[in-house]
């Protein structure tokens, strides 16, 4: 069934009044295939097999962005609207489009399973009138002009049955729209020399940039640097870090993140660059032009190669080597993905440790980011621990040690994951990275490589993140590792051990909240493969629980609601002979079953006071 929108609003043509000026939109969408063309010409087109699917590799809803003049496209982009925050991007994009330009959007294969209410209001808000009908199986297409009005929405429900569903479909949508002035989607109050007429020639190609491109109220540009304060720098032995972002053809992400970097304290365009992989050619125009608006130095590279694992593993060697090349005095420098948000202090945390990371030669790196920590642990911004994960997204990495990794870098037609290489022991040998309690960047990338909107919500949505302009780092001469160590004892032996025959990790009520207490508890683990229990745990907390992360000799230091809680593997962990004889431990728990298990073998241990129970 096709559903057919009356001329709502004055302006509106139809096949029998169009001029042979108008804008002819047309969108086909079937089961397996979608196709725009404007004026005859394709824009976008996608076909899809059932591998595709299985393996959730297409589908949801397109987005097409067409210049009123010209029907040039300017933009396009999928979203995975059938997973959860699908359409977080999408309404990104969205909201970024200028005013005037002809939006087409359709769904094809499930546009509408995980669409937030936020979305569904926006469609409908803009003048759809069937968006809010719209379930799984339908079939879907709306074009519009933004700030103006829809000029054409067609939909094709899906037929429920019994015991299947038949899809929708197919739907042919056709509209027909006056083309704009020429001038009437140029910014008139700009001035016409410099760097706003490339301003001006970028937003009247690409789109969705938001006040990059506002006529009233632009971003003020090129980006001056923003020194950090006296308050922040003081004590500081050493400042200035350059920074290197990692990039591909996503340059909408790429201004996300360089808009929210160049306007925290610290930052200096100067000291920044770009390394993209892509066809320099083609899908890298975008990205070039847009870091020239920036001011900021770019270098374009093309890994190939159709193995997206292999072909980042190459492009990270490139990033590394320009950027240690570019910066040729730089003891160290920061390496940032371009779907990464950074906080308010995100240059300041960096300055405090840098000096810590250059001087201690039993650390291997530095981490703004915390795998560990959840926006409702309510952690403390001050505080800085040691890891045996090298956590990545947004990390600092010495000059010393990039020599040394570098020689050692996988060849090129090796497959390697770049990441998962550089915490091999072999390569990390035994230094630790420092990481903070609340990240300093927040991962806003839905979808990538290697991510899919659903890991992105289970994962890193609710991660947590420094909202504070600045803060002093507690005790930094502390993370030296044999005071470290020494600190985490006074932690364990002064803090309150939980029972673990009788504690539920899953318990709402699991510690007080906000306490100041040190909460202690004792989870089974013969070495760092012996994961079952920790996994369960990892899971009630809501947690990273695919691998072993985050710890610092099989000792988490985490938060529960405010609480500070040391989980400790017994008996794998160094740290194990500091549990007190009355003190249980928690053994071969996990959520999806039951809590009677068979009995286990004692654990020996070198201290013959710790106990251990089979329940």
């Amino acid at each position: 069934m096709a559903l057919s929108l009356p001329d709502f609003t004055q302006g509106g043509r139809d096949s029998e009044t169009s001029s042979s000026r108008d804008m002819r939109v047309e969108v086909s969408v079937g089961k397996w295939h979608l196709q725009i063309t404007v004026d005859g010409n394709t824009v976008l087109q996608e076909g899809m097999e059932l591998s595709d699917v299985r393996f959730m590799r297409k589908g949801g809803l397109y987005l097409a962005v067409l210049h009123p003049t010209s029907a040039s496209l300017m933009h396009t982009s999928r979203h995975r609207t059938f997973e959860e925050t699908g359409d977080r991007e999408l309404l990104r994009v969205l909201t970024g489009v200028q005013p005037g330009r002809v939006l087409v959007l359709a769904a094809m294969h499930e546009g509408f399973h995980q669409l937030s209410d936020l979305a569904l209001t926006w469609l409908s808000d803009l003048g759809s009138l069937a968006i809010s009908d719209m379930t799984t199986g339908d079939r879907w297409a709306c074009v519009w002009t933004q700030g103006g009005r829809v000029w054409a929405e067609g939909a094709a429900w899906a037929g429920y049955y019994t015991r299947f569903i038949q899809q929708g479909g197919p739907l042919h949508l056709y509209a027909y729209l006056p083309r704009a002035s020429h001038h009437a989607n140029e910014c008139k109050e700009w001035p016409s020399h410099g760097l706003w007429e490339d301003r001006q020639q970028f937003c009247g190609r690409y789109e969705g940039y938001g006040q990059l491109c506002s006529c009233s109220d632009p971003l003020p540009l090129p980006p001056q640097p923003h020194p950090l304060s006296q308050s922040q720098a003081a004590g500081v032995e050493y400042g200035g870090i350059p920074t290197v972002v990692v990039a591909s053809q996503r340059p909408l992400c790429l201004y996300w993140c360089l808009r929210r970097l160049m306007n925290v304290e610290g930052s200096n365009p100067t000291l920044t660059l770009v390394v993209a992989d892509g066809d320099p050619a083609q899908g890298l125009t975008e990205v070039r032009a847009l870091t020239n608006l920036f001011g900021i130095k770019f270098v374009s590279s093309n890994s190939g190669g159709n193995n997206v694992t292999l072909r980042i593993t190459r492009h990270y060697k490139v990033v590394l080597d320009t950027a240690f090349t570019t910066f040729s005095t730089a003891p160290a420098i920061i390496i940032l993905e371009e779907d990464l948000f950074v906080a308010k202090d995100f240059y300041s945390y960096f300055t405090q440790l840098a000096p810590v990371l250059l001087r201690d030669p039993s650390l291997y790196c530095v981490s703004a980011w915390n795998d560990l920590g959840r926006r409702d642990s309510h952690g403390d911004p001050a505080m800085v621990m040691r890891s045996q994960t090298m956590a990545g997204l947004g990390w600092m990495l010495t000059r010393e040690i990039y020599n040394e990794i570098i020689q050692q870098w996988p060849a090129r037609d090796k497959h390697a994951d770049w990441d998962m290489w550089l915490r091999l022991p072999e390569i990390q040998r035994g230094r630790e990275c420092l990481v903070p309690e609340v990240s300093r960047t927040y991962h806003f990338g839905s979808t990538g490589a290697h991510l899919t909107a659903h890991f992105h919500a289970r994962y890193y949505a609710r991660a947590s993140f420094n909202t504070h302009s600045h803060t002093t780092l507690s005790v930094l001469d502390r993370l030296v590792p044999a005071r470290y160590d020494a600190y985490l004892r006074e932690l364990i032996t002064g803090g309150t051990h939980l029972n673990g025959s009788n504690t539920d990790p899953c318990s709402r009520t699991l510690l007080p909240q906000n306490s100041t207490t040190t909460y202690v508890l004792w989870i089974k683990m013969n070495d760092a493969s012996d994961d079952y229990t920790y996994m369960g745990v990892m899971s009630c907390l809501g947690l990273w629980n695919l691998d072993v992360r985050g710890h610092h000799k099989l000792l988490w230091r985490l938060r529960w609601k405010g609480t500070p809680l040391l989980m400790v593997a017994w008996p794998a962990s160094p740290f194990s002979s500091l549990k007190p004889p009355d003190a249980t431990v928690l053994i071969r728990y996990d959520p999806k079953e039951s809590k009677e298990d068979p009995p286990v073998a004692f654990y020996h241990h070198l201290n013959h006071t710790t106990t251990t129970t089979s329940s």
